[in-house]
């Protein structure tokens, strides 16, 4: 070895001087070069590549196709009518529905299969019906987990109900203006639209009264029902003129406890104050010495008049 790098000492020695330049050039340049490779990493620092928007668009893209992997296996399942409970609880999302009115779209977000909304029109085509929630079970293709999460949310109205409101509406249209206090059991009801026994009922009471002085005595009528008062309320006019009253001061006890705003109190409140005066000289003086509350005076001073009585003012003694 020692005899090697001796003869390369003397074999460099004896290069001339422009060959032995050019091997120092040569290694100099190896030596900077090295150098140079050690120095440029701290020179340059490498930028390391983000991917992390990368990553989760990928992410986003594998859970949506995982989304709609699992979306199809869910319609085939439900195609095929073979749809756990959970899986129809992923499926479905029900609302109050009535399945004698329901829509293709309302179908459709409910996540019922446009065969299974054809399938339920076809059966309404054909005649059927929906009288109960349970005959929605007779639907084809609709599976009984699919039945047990509708089943709470349908809501079936009555036919009868609809025809009732349908009947009720056509009535308020054919009805007519009506003056309550001269009109016979007939026209009520022709104008009215009103049963005979309630027409009857009415006619009996307004006798009783002497006439009506406001619509809103009907609803004192037997049998008269909120709904029927609300209905023909607008179609009743009242002419007072026909009201048939009592003069105060000529009526017997009898003639006055008859009517059937007049109790017996009362009778006997006016009949002792108007002996008392000898005559009521005005209907004002009669309510306050009778000491009759506001709330049974307002009733029946419609049906009283006073005719007025010559009072002999002079003191005997």
């Amino acid at each position: 070895m020692r005899n090697k790098f001796r003869y390369w000492i003397r074999d460099f020695f004896t290069l001339n001087k422009s060959e032995q330049r050019g091997i120092f050039v040569l290694l100099l340049i190896i030596l900077l070069l090295l150098f140079v490779n050690l120095l440029l990493p701290g020179i340059f620092v490498h930028k390391k590549d983000d991917f992390s928007r990368y990553d989760r668009q990928v992410t986003r893209f594998l859970q949506a196709q995982k989304a709609l992997s699992d979306s199809l296996h869910l319609k085939y399942l439900q195609k095929k009518g073979r749809l756990s409970l959970s899986q129809a609880e992923k499926l479905l999302h029900p609302v109050c529905f009535d399945p004698n009115h329901l829509s293709e779209k309302q179908g459709l977000q409910m996540g019922l299969t446009m065969r299974q909304i054809k399938t339920i029109h076809h059966y309404l085509a054909k005649g059927g019906h929906f009288r109960k929630k349970e005959d929605l079970k007779k639907i084809r293709g609709l599976s009984v987990t699919e039945y047990v999460l509708l089943a709470p949310y349908i809501r079936i109205h009555s036919t009868r109900s609809v025809a009732k409101k349908k009947n009720r509406k056509t009535k308020q249209q054919l009805r007519q203006k009506v003056e309550i206090n001269s009109a016979d059991t007939t026209v009520l009801q022709q104008k009215l639209l009103l049963p005979s026994w309630l027409a009857a009922r009415i006619v009996k009471y307004r006798n009783l009264l002497g006439g009506f002085y406001s619509c809103a005595q009907l609803r004192e009528v037997y049998g008269m029902k909120p709904a029927v008062y609300h209905a023909v309320r607008d179609f009743v006019e009242v002419d007072t003129t026909h009201i048939r009253k009592i003069n105060l001061n000529t009526a017997v006890f009898k003639q006055l406890l008859h009517h059937p705003y007049i109790n017996y109190e009362t009778t006997k409140k006016l009949v002792r104050a108007r002996e008392e005066l000898h005559g009521f000289s005005s209907i004002r003086q009669a309510k306050e010495l009778s000491g009759l509350p506001d709330s049974t005076w307002n009733k029946i001073r419609h049906y009283l008049y006073l005719r007025r009585l010559k009072i002999n003012l002079s003191r005997d003694e």
